[in-house]
């Protein structure tokens, strides 16, 4: 369970979080108008699919894209839970869509401001954003120092693969994009523990409404055995949007 926030560690968070959500519309649209390849070519592979790609333009709204939301502890299986996120695009125009997110639920949900003009996904952003701040919580450390590290490894060091992946029970060509941005911790090792290990993976595809299939951030135990596991996954359009638990 995610413990509250202090309303100023509220204002904190979702300023930054709203200026990742118009950076990303803004990188999207950039991308989308500038023809000057060589400007690109200064962004990281991840990045540019991450962030500077239009994962929107072939979703036509109305829509709602549900994804499935998995945490497990290996430590207290008591504080396990699945959950579901909601993306409702309600509108578009050649701007891009109008984007409503319905992030968890009950005691675990989190605000997320509506976003105009979106072309990237911000679920994205989205799933990020509650990450470090959940890593911050439960280290005493600042979410600012995630974040940075977070982006510094996806310009820096991330790594992108050419797979494939099941989605609806047929096999989607993806690219998979992974990285450790805490690896080489040093200063604050003893005090993030097994967090230094966090591994994060992206799984995007021009297969799937919304380009983006998966999300996943796991942390090894110490002792080996098992992980911490926070997992969003793509449900096929013509499932059942899943009910809030």
């Amino acid at each position: 369970m995610i413990e509250p926030h202090t309303r100023l560690g509220r204002t904190l968070r979702y300023s930054w979080m709203l200026l990742l959500v118009l950076a990303c519309t803004a990188a999207s649209a950039a991308a989308k108008t500038d023809s000057d390849a060589s400007e690109q070519r200064d962004f990281s592979q991840a990045n540019r699919l991450l962030f500077m790609t239009d994962h929107l333009n072939d979703v036509q709204a109305p829509a709602t894209l549900a994804y499935a939301f998995a945490h497990r502890e290996h430590e207290d299986s008591e504080r396990d839970y699945d959950d579901r996120v909601l993306l409702n695009i309600d509108s578009s125009d050649q701007a891009g869509k109008h984007v409503a997110i319905d992030f968890l639920s009950d005691e675990r949900h989190r605000y997320m401001p509506e976003v105009d003009n979106a072309r990237g996904n911000p679920v994205i952003m989205m799933f990020l954003q509650n990450d470090v701040s959940t890593l911050a919580q439960q280290t005493g450390g600042s979410w600012r120092y995630f974040q940075r590290r977070v982006k510094f490894a996806l310009q820096d060091s991330a790594s992108v693969t050419e797979d494939t992946a099941d989605y609806g029970g047929e096999q989607v060509a993806v690219q998979r994009i992974e990285l450790e941005p805490y690896a080489d911790e040093r200063g604050h090792r003893e005090k993030m523990a097994d967090a230094v290990k966090r591994h994060y993976t992206f799984v995007i595809s021009d297969a799937v409404p919304g380009g983006v299939l998966e999300l996943r951030a796991r942390t090894p135990a110490g002792d080996g055995r098992g992980e911490t596991l926070d997992r969003m996954t793509l449900l096929p359009t013509d499932s059942h949007t899943p009910e809030t638990p």
